[in-house]
């Protein structure tokens, strides 16, 4: 009985410990999301997930040691992501007021961006010299983004005169086929997608630099459910790395 009573207690604490052993580990273990948002993060001709944010948050993570899966999802859906599951990392996002509360945030990863109000070169009756000009026309944005979120504050109603969609590259199309008048993009991002489309980068024209008192900082975020520990270890290597490569992001 005595053997029999110790097998099974030996056998208990090995369960227990290969339990909470993994589940130790797991705490440990980061989901990271993102969209594709050229040039900071997108997927390359080998369906690598790359860009200038994406080298940053991998060093970041590597150097805290940090075991993590890269995915590439819409925009909306790596949002729903980050904000209802633990152990969840959002890049590049913006920090705006709307969102403060949503995440944990680690910032800067880039340099701050300027988003543009673009539209065809060809369309001479479109003018806008003002971001109240904007609510002339139509426009197409991607949801959940600041753009899109933006252009609600000026009071642009999604299904009117906001065409949401669920990746920035449909914006482009959209204004290429004359379904919209206008679009949102920072300079980098619409030119990539336009030599993409086999067009030169004076098919479109810049028209207005959205203006806002506090330009947000490019960031990542951490789902509020992460272990606090976990989140400041992650925001120490953000700190040794940004310093150590000299990055003049703030």
């Amino acid at each position: 009985m005595t053997i029999q009573r110790d097998f099974c207690l030996n056998l208990f604490i090995l369960i227990a410990f290969n339990f909470f052993g993994s589940y130790a580990v797991a705490d440990d273990q980061i989901t990271v999301v993102t969209e594709n948002w050229y040039p900071f993060n997108y997927l390359d001709k080998n369906g690598n997930i790359v860009g200038k944010s994406t080298d940053i948050v991998k060093k970041i993570l590597s150097n805290a040691s940090i075991d993590y899966s890269i995915d590439i999802y819409p925009w909306k859906r790596s949002m729903n992501l980050a904000r209802t599951r633990p152990n969840v990392l959002i890049y590049s996002i913006l920090r705006t007021p709307i969102r403060e509360k949503l995440f944990h945030w680690i910032c800067p990863i880039s340099s701050k961006v300027k988003h543009q109000v673009y539209k065809l070169s060809s369309r001479k009756d479109i003018v806008v010299k003002s971001e109240e000009d904007i609510k002339n026309y139509s426009l197409s944005l991607t949801r959940g983004t600041f753009p899109h979120q933006y252009m609600q504050s000026l009071g642009l109603v999604d299904g009117v005169n906001l065409q949401v969609t669920s990746e920035n590259d449909i914006n482009v199309k959209m204004l290429i086929k004359g379904r919209v008048d206008l679009i949102v993009e920072v300079e980098s991002a619409i030119y990539s997608m336009l030599m993409a489309q086999g067009l030169k980068p004076d098919y479109i024209t810049p028209l207005i630099t959205i203006s806002l008192n506090n330009n947000p900082d490019n960031c990542m975020a951490i789902s509020k459910q992460t272990p606090i520990a976990l989140v400041e270890r992650i925001r120490q290597s953000h700190n040794i790395i940004i310093n150590k490569l000299e990055l003049n992001y703030r």
